[in-house]
Order: C-alpha cells, then sequence, then structure tokens
C-alpha cells in the first residue's frame, strides 16, 4: 500500500499535507518546524527556551513539546492551525487580532490553545559563514505582524488589571501618536521610552510566555549540503524577543534631526500600542504602523545578522545541532520530499553547476 505523503505527528490540520499545494515554500516553512517539534518530542528532545534574566540578560532553559503545544503532539484531539487569526486577543486589537503562523487547538473542543510566531532560519548566515563555526549566527527577519502580536502578548498581562499600567504610562498616558510622528519629535523620548519599556519587562519576568519558534538549520559554511547535525529549534519569549530590537534602540540620538532607524522605530510602535491599550483597553496598530514609520520602508519591522543573535543564542545546540540529517527522512514521510518546489533561482542553478565552467 502506497503511504500519502505526510508530515510527523500533523495529523489533524487546515492543511492537507497529502496535497501538493501543501509543500510550497511558504507552506513548508511553517508546517516542517511544527513537524520536527513533534517528532523532537516523540524522542525526548526539549527545544531551547531563550528567555530574559533578572540581570537583562537571555537565559537558556528548555521546554517541551507538550508544554509548547498544550497537548502532547501526538495528542488526537491536537489540532494544527497554520496561517491562522489568533482570536483570543481579538478584544486587545481594534484591527483583526494578529495572525500566527502556527496556532494550536483541541480537535474535539475547538478550544484555542496557544499561537506562535515561526521563523525557520539558517546557519551559518552571510555575515558569519566565515567566521570559526562557535560564532555561526542566524539572521532573524521580523515582519510588522510580529511587532503586533508582541505587543498584544504583553498587553495580554494585563488585561484585567489595566490600571496597573499607570505607573509606567502616567496618569493619562503618553497622549496623541500624532505629536510623535517626526524623528524630531519622538527622539528627545527615546531615552524615556526605553527606560519605561525596561522598567515594564523586568517587572514582568514571572509573565513572560513562548512568542517565537525559531527552527534552525544547519549547513556546510556556505555550500548548499546539511552539516550532519543540523536542525534545532530555539524558542524565544515575548520578552527575550524585545532584546532583538531595544539593544540596539537604547542608543540616545545627540541630534534630535537624527532618521529614526528600524530596531528604534519597532521599539516606539510597541510602546504606543501598549500606551493605547492602557489609555483606553485596545489599540489600533495599523494607525501605529502607518503614521510612526519615520519614513522607512514598512516592508519589514528589522532584521539582525548572525553576528548579533550568535551572541544571545550561544549555547551547545547552535554549535552542534541535536537532530541529525538521517532523521528528517522519519519527519517527512510518505515521499513528501517529492513535492517540494523550491524557488529556481539562476545563481542557485549556475552554483550546482561546476560542469558549465
Amino acid at each position: 500500500m502506497n503511504q500519502k505523503p505526510a508530515l510527523f505527528g500533523i495529523n489533524h490540520s487546515n492543511r492537507d499535507i497529502s496535497k501538493p499545494d501543501s509543500w510550497g515554500k511558504n507552506k513548508f516553512n511553517s508546517t516542517f518546524p511544527a513537524a520536527l517539534i513533534a517528532y523532537m518530542g516523540s524522542i525526548g528532545v526539549k527545544p531551547v527556551y531563550l528567555k530574559m534574566g533578572i540581570d537583562n540578560t537571555i537565559v537558556n532553559e528548555y521546554i517541551s513539546a507538550k508544554e509548547l503545544f498544550v497537548l502532547d503532539p501526538l495528542d488526537d484531539y491536537l489540532y494544527y492551525s497554520f496561517e491562522s487569526s489568533f482570536t483570543p486577543f481579538q478584544t486587545l486589537s481594534l484591527n483583526n487580532p494578529p495572525s500566527v503562523d502556527l496556532m494550536l487547538m483541541n480537535h474535539k473542543t475547538s478550544d484555542i490553545l496557544a499561537g506562535y510566531e515561526v521563523k525557520l532560519t539558517t546557519l551559518p548566515d552571510e555575515s558569519t559563514h566565515s567566521l570559526p563555526e562557535e560564532k555561526y549566527g542566524s539572521e532573524i527577519v521580523i515582519r510588522m505582524p510580529s511587532i503586533h502580536f508582541l505587543a498584544c502578548s504583553l498587553a495580554s498581562i494585563y488585561k484585567n488589571n489595566r490600571e496597573d499600567l499607570k505607573k509606567y504610562f502616567g496618569k493619562n498616558g503618553f497622549g496623541n501618536i500624532s505629536s510623535y510622528t517626526e524623528a524630531a519629535q519622538v527622539n528627545p523620548k527615546i531615552g524615556e521610552i526605553w527606560e519605561i519599556m525596561n522598567w515594564l519587562i523586568k517587572d514582568n519576568l514571572d509573565n513572560q510566555k513562548p512568542a517565537i519558534i525559531q527552527p534552525i538549520w544547519k549547513t556546510l559554511g556556505k555550500k548548499p549540503l546539511l552539516a550532519d547535525n543540523c536542525l534545532d529549534v530555539f524558542v524565544w519569549s515575548d520578552l527575550a524577543f524585545t532584546k532583538l530590537f531595544m539593544t540596539e534602540a537604547a542608543q540616545v540620538p545627540l541630534d534630535i534631526t537624527v532618521p529614526v532607524n528600524r530596531p528604534t522605530r519597532a521599539l516606539i510602535q510597541l510602546f504606543f500600542m501598549l500606551n493605547e491599550f492602557y489609555i483606553r483597553g485596545n489599540f489600533d496598530s495599523q494607525d501605529i504602523f502607518q503614521k510612526l514609520t519615520y519614513t522607512v520602508k514598512n516592508d519589514k519591522a528589522f532584521s539582525v545578522s548572525g553576528r548579533k543573535t550568535n551572541l544571545l543564542m550561544k549555547s551547545d545546540e547552535l554549535l552542534k545541532p541535536r537532530i541529525t540529517k538521517q532523521e528528517i527522512k522519519k519527519i517527512i514521510l510518505g515521499g513528501g520530499h517529492t513535492l517540494l518546489s523550491p524557488e529556481r533561482r539562476f545563481d542557485a542553478v549556475l552554483a550546482n553547476s561546476p560542469d558549465l565552467f
């Protein structure tokens, strides 16, 4: 009997994994990580959990697949919903709730269990492939919906006690975002904004929760060949995630007319979403993204190079991922690999055709 194309553990989902259109690049980038975590759970390997520590540094812990998915990944009640609106955050946002790459649900009760952004990343990246192996890092590109999701995640801590935000934002909050749309208006406030967000983060170390799943796939330097130990999963808490942009946003410009860079813009946007939530119980993410652009394109929120992520993610698992390339055939099942359709890029074809030269 021919087995249908399948991914380990994904038995109930809003994608038919047996069909070719579920194996395109954009879909595979979120379905494969879910299957990878399910497989890791089945062999007792826990993803690395990056949390914010008491001294404003990242602390490495571990989180089980069951803790991430709330149910055991192989539980018949577990439903994998990809690219879905995370409706538990509906009341926090005036717009549609943030869409998440992976939402976990109870197949029988329709309860929503958890939601995550998924960032499948390469190790090493362009900035680290020529460095010693222990300095390899992965570039992370963050889009606007991730900032919206992060704001909702932090606002949800105060859902039932919004008044507690007064100590950060003052009696009346920071006022209307229209007063901060120019670099010269917001730059004098950057120091204060950073201090307030840092204070809020430090006060919520016990409330942080997983937000971003970042699987890594490791190659032999820049070659398009998988390393023997090639796969692992890192999970960022919502608070640890802020470290990706707040470190760079800590520099207060001496000249108030200096353009606002992407990491600082992400901090400002997050700050004003929480400020609006404090004032009225929800926020308008679209309005904030449109007005607080500071002439920087809205194509992405920001990106972080592997040189920087290496410092935050440094661990045995980054140096030697725990899942081997031989195990991939236990995750991609039923000939699913034959349905993959990567982008055909001219440079990739040339690089893989040495006989031409």
